[in-house]
C-alpha cells in the first residue's frame, strides 16, 4: 500500500507516490527512481527506467504488466531487487545503441552496477539486436520467475558472481548463456546453480566461469554451445544436465 506506482505511457507516464520522477526531453523519455523504497510498474514506455539512488539504498522495482524499450540502468543503489507480479508478462528490449555514462558503458537490456535479484512468479521477456540480456557488475542472482532472453552478447553476466536458485530459464545467446568473471579479484567471478530449470542455446560457451562453476541441483539443458560448462573447477553435486 506504500509502494508508489508509475503508470508508464511515453510523455503521459504519471507517478503516483514520492521518490520517482518522469522526464521527457528531445524525445527521450526517462523514468528516474532517486529513493529508497517499492516501485510498481505498469503500461508501456519507449524510454529508460534509471535508479540513482543514495549508495545505501535498497529498491524493489514491481513489474506488473510493463513494457520497457530501452531498458533497466541501475546507475547507483546498495542493492535492487526486480520482482515479477503474479500472473503478470513483462517485456524489456533494446534495438538500438546503448548509452554510456563517463564510468561505464551500459551494454544490457538490464545493467546494474549494484547487486541486481530478480524473483516473483511473472513472466519477463527480454531481447537485444545489439548487447547482453542481464548485467550486473557486482552479484547477479535469479530467484524465481519465468525468464526468456534473446542476446547478441551474453544472457546473464555477473562481474562478481551469478546465482541461481530457481526459476525457469530460456537462453538463446550470440555469445555465453551464463557469464561471471572477474579478472580484478580471483575469488570472484563464479557460477553457483541451486535449483530451477535452465535451458540454454549458445554460439560460445553455455555456462562461462572465471572462477569456479558448483551445481547442486536444478535441470540444465544445453542444447548448443561451444563450450557447455566451463571453470578454472566445476563440482556437480546434483541435479539433472544434458
Amino acid at each position: 500500500s506504500k509502494a508508489t506506482k508509475i503508470k508508464l505511457s511515453d510523455s503521459k507516464t504519471t507517478v503516483s507516490g514520492d521518490g520517482a520522477k518522469f522526464s521527457s526531453e528531445n524525445g527521450v523519455n526517462t523514468v528516474t527512481i532517486t529513493k529508497e523504497g517499492t516501485y510498481i510498474l505498469s503500461g508501456k514506455l519507449n524510454g529508460q527506467v534509471v535508479v540513482d539512488t543514495d549508495k545505501t539504498a535498497k529498491v524493489q522495482i514491481v513489474l506488473k504488466g510493463a513494457t520497457v524499450s530501452a531498458a533497466i540502468y541501475v546507475k547507483q543503489a546498495d542493492k535492487v531487487f526486480l520482482t515479477l507480479a503474479p500472473n503478470s508478462e513483462n517485456t524489456l528490449t533494446e534495438t538500438g545503441e546503448f548509452a554510456s555514462d563517463n564510468s561505464s558503458t551500459v551494454d544490457g537490456v538490464i545493467f546494474s552496477k549494484d547487486d541486481l535479484s530478480i524473483n516473483g512468479t511473472g513472466l519477463l521477456k527480454i531481447s537485444t539486436e545489439s548487447g547482453h540480456g542481464v548485467v550486473s557488475k557486482d552479484d547477479l542472482v535469479i530467484a524465481s520467475g519465468t525468464i526468456e532472453i534473446k542476446s547478441s552478447g551474453h544472457g546473464l553476466q555477473g562481474k562478481d558472481s551469478v546465482r541461481i536458485a530457481g526459476g525457469t530459464i530460456t537462453i538463446n545467446s550470440s555469445n555465453d548463456g551464463i557469464h561471471s568473471e572477474n579478472k580484478d579479484d580471483s575469488k570472484l567471478g563464479f557460477v553457483y546453480i541451486k535449483g530451477g530449470t535452465i535451458k540454454i542455446t549458445a554460439a560460445d560457451d553455455g555456462i562461462h566461469s572465471g572462477n569456479n562453476v558448483t551445481i547442486d541441483g536444478g535441470t540444465i539443458t544445453v542444447t548448443e554451445s561451444s563450450e557447455g560448462i566451463e571453470g578454472q573447477s566445476i563440482d556437480i553435486n546434483g541435479g539433472k544436465i544434458d
